[in-house]
C-alpha cells in the first residue's frame, strides 16, 4: 500500500476503508430520504408543497453544481481536509434539520449537506485510488460503491421506516452519530496530506462561475421542467441560457493553461466511455420512479409497499458489486461493463409487462429488479476502476467528480424523461401503455450505453492508459 504521504498498515486501511464508507452514507442514504419524507415534512414545517420539493431537489442540486469545483480543488488543497471538512458540513447541515420548524434553516441545511456530499465524492474516491493499489485498489473502490449505490437503493425504504415509526427526524441523528464515528476511523489520514502545487494556487473563477450557471438552469429544467411545462418560457428561456453558457464554457476553457474542466481527459477514450455510460446508465433511475407512480395509482399499493418489491434490486446490487470487482483480474473491465446493460436492460423488459394484473405484475416486477440490480451491481466497481485508473494521479480528483456528477445528472434526466413520457402516454393510451411506454424508452437508453461501452473501452486491461 501507499499513500499520499507514506504507507499504512492493514488495520488502518481497513479503518479508512470503514470511514469513508460510513462518511459517504450521509448523503447516499441519509440525505437521499428526503425523496420518501414529503408529507412528514410539510407537517413538521408547515410550509408549501413548493418549498418542500425544493427542499427535496435542493441537495442533489448543490452537488452537481459544485462537485468538479470541490474535486478540482481537492486535487489541489488536499483530499484529506476536504473528506474532513466535508464529513463536519455533514452533521452541521443534519444538525440545522432537526433543531428548528423553521423552513428556511431547514432549506439552509439542506444547502450545507449538498456542499457537503460534493467535497466528500471526489475526495474520498481520490483517497482510495492513492492508498491502495491493484488488487486492493479495486476491493476498496468496491466497498466504495456498496455504499453508494446500496445507500441510495435503500434511501426510499430506510426513510419511509424510520420516520413511519420512530420520527423523521432520527434519520439525521443517526447520520450524525455514524458521521462522528467516521471522522475517529479516520484520524490517522490527518499524517497523510497533500502539498501545494509549485507555483502556490490557481483557481479558474471565471470557469466555475460559467460552469454554475450552466448546472444551474440544466439542474432547474431537469427538476421543474414538468412543473411549468416542458415547452413554456421559462423552459425555453433556461434552454437557451443552457445552450449559451455551454458554448462560452468551451471557447473560454478550451484557451485556458489551467482550466476549470479539463477537457483533455475526455481524450482518454475508456474515460470518455465509462462517464458516458454512468450516464445513460443512471437514467434507469427513472424506472424506479414510474415503478412507484403506476403501481400506487393503478394497483393500490402504498409508498411503504412499493418501496419492498424494489428490494431485491438493493439485494442483488450489493451481492454483484463484489462479483464485478474480482471479474477486472480474470477478464478485464470490458466484459463486465457490456453485460451490465444486457442484464439491466432484460429487467426493466420485465416491468415493461403491465398486462399482468396485480400479483402477477409484482412477481414479474420482482424478477425484474432483480435483473436491475445485477446489472447495476455488476457495473459499479469496474466503471469507477476504470475511470480513475485510466487518468494520471493528479487528475483523479476532477476526474471521479466529473464521473460521480454524470451519475447525479443521469439520475435527473432518467426521472424527467421517463416520467415525462408516462405522463404523456397516459393521457394518450391509458396507465398501462404509459408505464410500458416509458420503461421501453428505458430500454432504449440502456441500448446506447451498451453502445457507447463496446465502441470506446479496451479490450483488454492492459490496453487502458495508466
Amino acid at each position: 500500500m501507499n499513500n499520499e504521504a507514506g504507507g499504512v498498515t492493514r488495520r488502518s486501511g481497513n479503518m479508512i476503508i470503514l470511514g469513508i464508507v460510513l462518511a459517504i452514507l450521509t448523503y447516499w442514504l441519509f440525505a437521499q430520504t428526503f425523496l420518501n419524507l414529503g408529507p412528514h415534512l410539510q407537517n413538521t414545517f408547515n410550509t408549501s408543497q413548493g418549498i418542500i420539493n425544493l427542499s427535496i431537489s435542493l441537495t442533489s442540486l448543490i452537488t452537481g453544481i459544485f462537485m468538479v469545483a470541490a474535486g478540482n480543488l481537492s486535487d489541489k488543497l488536499g483530499k484529506v481536509r476536504f473528506t474532513f471538512i466535508g464529513i463536519i458540513l455533514s452533521i452541521v447541515g443534519s444538525l440545522m434539520l432537526i433543531i428548528t420548524g423553521n423552513a428556511y434553516i431547514m432549506l439552509a441545511g439542506r444547502v450545507i449537506q449538498g456542499f457537503s456530499a460534493a467535497m466528500l465524492m471526489p475526495a474520498t474516491i481520490s483517497i482510495l485510488n492513492s492508498i491502495f493499489e491493484g488488487k486492493a485498489r479495486r476491493s476498496a473502490l468496491s466497498w466504495w460503491s456498496i455504499g453508494a449505490f446500496g445507500g441510495t437503493g435503500f434511501a426510499s425504504f430506510f426513510g419511509g421506516a424510520v420516520s413511519t415509526y420512530m420520527g423523521w427526524q432520527w434519520i439525521f441523528i443517526i447520520s450524525i452519530a455514524l458521521s462522528l464515528l467516521a471522522l475517529f476511523l479516520l484520524k490517522e489520514l490527518r499524517h497523510h496530506t497533500v502539498p501545494l502545487p509549485k507555483g502556490g494556487l490557481s483557481f479558474d473563477y471565471a470557469g466555475l462561475a460559467l460552469f454554475t450557471i450552466l448546472m444551474a438552469a440544466l439542474s432547474v429544467f431537469i427538476t421543474q421542467g414538468d412543473t411549468v411545462g416542458w415547452l413554456s418560457p421559462i423552459s425555453l428561456a433556461l434552454i437557451a441560457v443552457v445552450l449559451a453558457s455551454a458554448f462560452v464554457f468551451y471557447r473560454v476553457e478550451k484557451k485556458k493553461d489551467k482550466p476549470f474542466i479539463d477537457f483533455s481527459l475526455f481524450a482518454n477514450r475508456s474515460y470518455t466511455g465509462v462517464a458516458s455510460g454512468n450516464f445513460l446508465l443512471n437514467m434507469s433511475v427513472g424506472s424506479i420512479a414510474v415503478f412507484n407512480i403506476y403501481t400506487q395509482s393503478n394497483l393500490g399499493l402504498t409508498a411503504f409497499e412499493s418501496g419492498l418489491v424494489t428490494l431485491p434490486y438493493v439485494i442483488l446490487l450489493l451481492l454483484l458489486v463484489r462479483v464485478g470487482e474480482k471479474s477486472i483480474a480474470k477478464y478485464g473491465p470490458k466484459k463486465a461493463l457490456m453485460a451490465a446493460p444486457v442484464l439491466l436492460s432484460v429487467g426493466v423488459v420485465f416491468l415493461t409487462l403491465t398486462f399482468f394484473d396485480g400479483l402477477g405484475f409484482i412477481i414479474s416486477a420482482l424478477i425484474g429488479f432483480s435483473f436491475f440490480g445485477a446489472g447495476v451491481g455488476l457495473f459499479a466497481t469496474p466503471a469507477l476502476d476504470t475511470a480513475v485508473s485510466s487518468l494520471p494521479s493528479d487528475k483523479t480528483g476532477v476526474a471521479s467528480a466529473i464521473f460521480k456528477m454524470a451519475s447525479t445528472l443521469g439520475q435527473g434526466f432518467g426521472i424527467a424523461i421517463l416520467v415525462s413520457v408516462y405522463s404523456l402516454l397516459n393521457g394518450l393510451f391509458g396507465i398501462e401503455w404509459a408505464a410500458s411506454g416509458a420503461f421501453m424508452v428505458n430500454i432504449a437508453i440502456i441500448i446506447t450505453a451498451f453502445l457507447f461501452i463496446k465502441v470506446f473501452l479496451p479490450e483488454k486491461v492492459d490496453e487502458i492508459v495508466e
